[in-house]
């Protein structure tokens, strides 16, 4: 037994920075083995723990998704060194100079709907990795307490109904810069920054 991913993410260290991994290949490979888990809700888990500063509350939940699964299994080893680079990646992002960070969602040319779906089930994620490193909406102040509550609304998206067109791209395009800035926002007020003029407007 080992923590999904631990030998990617120490080769990963030595030798190059990881991109990040294609949301179709994390989807794909994660449903092959029935993780439960969509590509978008686990990068939302792996955010909210970083944001809230406890990158380290993800191990015994990584354990639990894979309990179940022979490492013998080639597509579970797989699954395991691809969540290794998800994580580590997403570190990177959160933690460098360059505010590069985006929501892992699907590619621009996917159907609105499924996008949309991606973003929901993303929040519900993030709000998932916050709430297991101990994080609630009474710890959090100002613009990152009023952030949380739209992020809260966003999971319940009725992406079903959405009429595709000019003005649902917008307002989808919209969402996902929300979350973009939002989520270094909170990141900087649970780290105990002063914010580096991130505006949520």
């Amino acid at each position: 037994d080992y923590m999904p991913g631990i030998g990617t993410i120490k080769q990963s260290r030595m030798n190059q920075t990881p991109d990040m991994p294609p949301h179709s290949r994390v989807d794909q490979l994660f449903d092959s083995i029935d993780l439960g888990v969509s590509a978008s809700e686990m990068h939302g888990v792996i955010c909210g723990l970083f944001s809230a500063g406890h990158a380290d509350a993800h191990a015994t939940w990584f354990e639990e998704l894979f309990a179940n699964r022979s490492s013998d299994d080639l597509l579970v080893r797989e699954a395991r060194q691809l969540l290794g680079q998800l994580y580590l990646a997403t570190q990177l992002q959160l933690t460098g100079t360059e505010l590069d960070f985006s929501p892992l969602l699907p590619s621009d040319d996917s159907p609105l709907q499924e996008r949309a779906r991606s973003l929901s089930q993303w929040c519900q994620g993030y709000l998932y990795g916050l709430g297991m490193a101990g994080i609630t909406e009474p710890l959090l102040r100002g613009d990152a307490k009023e952030v949380i509550g739209d992020i809260s609304e966003f999971t319940r998206l009725d992406y079903a109904n959405l009429e595709p067109g000019e003005a649902a791209e917008m307002a989808y395009m919209e969402l996902v810069e929300f979350l973009r800035v939002a989520t270094l926002l909170i990141g900087d007020e649970l780290s105990g920054k002063k914010a580096v003029d991130h505006d949520c407007k």
